[in-house]
């Protein structure tokens, strides 16, 4: 029997099976136990079998079409673009022709990215858009510049459009001029949108505008003096400028900002936006697309729910965990268990 060549890899064999040996390929020999494993640059994970060599303990995927979203995040005076949950080789990488990249849109499922290049001032920035799958020229939307407490932004075609705040699409811009309107650009026909009363932009927006088409919004509900945690979120379409559907969501109050990115989570998918949250006075966690109207109760809970976590795997499969009671409930596939119920991984 071949010595184990290194205290790393006896670490890793904490769990010894006697005279059971295997091979990974490199010439190394390894006594097996039931811990030796390795994870590659994806995230998948393989362990060593005395028959069969490295073998994936990677569980089955439902047959589901899944949308390429695209992950995109400043680096290096341009944008790193990676797909799904995993940042590994891959990847793509794109660097303005001309200038560095000092802001860019958060998500593409359409992939392209819209991004902002520094101008001569300090808040002068240039507007530009690209297709960084397909590569080409990047093209210029206009220019954004601040100055005393608000934006202005000039379209090419020589308009002006003033605003408080702006938020990056994969595709285009998207100016607050308020709380409750705002003009997206580019567009045919460009032209200051108005929320329904009492309606404001939330404090995040997740997934990508372009794709679902969908403004997540907010709205006090119900709220007393006792109970100023009640709020109603919605679906704003920005094409048929109107609310699609509505949640009640109970956030902390004066801290709604960071409560909401951990109680809301939105994820374009082939079939509309899909959402996870906890609702109705931190009982439940349902799962519904905002376009098919389709929900489903993943998790109840009389005495609330007291966190959850929804994340999307390399595959593109959206996987929820929540704490209900003193143990933590998982959902292998959102999108599985919204069409079948189903919890666990699918049996192939």
């Amino acid at each position: 029997m071949k010595p184990l060549r290194s205290p790393f890899l006896f670490f890793l064999a904490t769990t010894l099976t006697s005279g059971c040996l295997a091979a990974d390929g490199t010439g190394i020999t390894y006594q097996v136990g039931t811990d030796v494993t390795r994870t590659d640059s994806r995230g998948d994970t393989e362990k060593l079998s005395a028959l069969d060599g490295w073998v994936s303990t990677k569980l089955p995927e439902a047959k589901i079409p899944r949308l390429t979203v695209w992950h995109i995040a400043r680096q290096e005076s341009g944008i790193k673009a990676w797909r799904y949950g995993y940042s590994s080789e891959d990847n793509r990488r794109y660097v303005d022709p001309l200038s560095p990249i000092v802001a860019a849109s958060n998500f593409s499922a359409t992939g392209w990215v819209t991004y902002l290049v520094q101008g001569e001032k300090e808040k002068d920035f240039v507007v530009k858009r690209a297709d960084f799958i397909k590569g080409g020229k990047p093209e210029i939307l206009g220019s954004l510049e601040g100055a005393r407490g608000e934006w202005r932004f000039a379209a090419r075609n020589g308009e002006t459009y003033a605003a408080y705040d702006y938020h990056l699409t994969s595709k285009g811009i998207l100016l607050l001029r308020s709380g409750s309107v705002f003009t997206y650009l580019p567009a045919q026909n460009p032209k200051a949108q108005m929320l329904p009363e009492g309606w404001s932009f939330a404090w995040t927006q997740k997934g990508d505008i372009e794709e679902s088409r969908i403004i997540v919004v907010h709205k006090p509900d119900e709220q007393t003096l006792l109970e100023p945690t009640k709020h109603l979120i919605g679906f704003y379409d920005i094409d048929k400028g109107r609310i699609v559907d509505t949640i009640k969501m109970n956030l902390l109050y004066k801290n709604e900002a960071a409560n909401f990115s951990n109680k809301f989570y939105l994820f374009n998918t082939t079939k509309g936006p899909l959402t996870v949250a906890i609702e109705d006075a931190l009982k439940h966690v349902t799962v519904r697309n905002i376009r098919t109207g389709e929900k489903r109760l993943a998790f109840e809970r009389d005495a609330g729910i007291a966190y959850l976590q929804a994340a999307q795997a390399n595959t593109g499969r959206i996987a929820i965990k929540a704490a209900v009671g003193f143990s933590d409930d998982v959902i292998y596939d959102a999108e599985d268990f919204l069409n079948s119920g189903n919890r666990v991984a699918p049996t192939q």
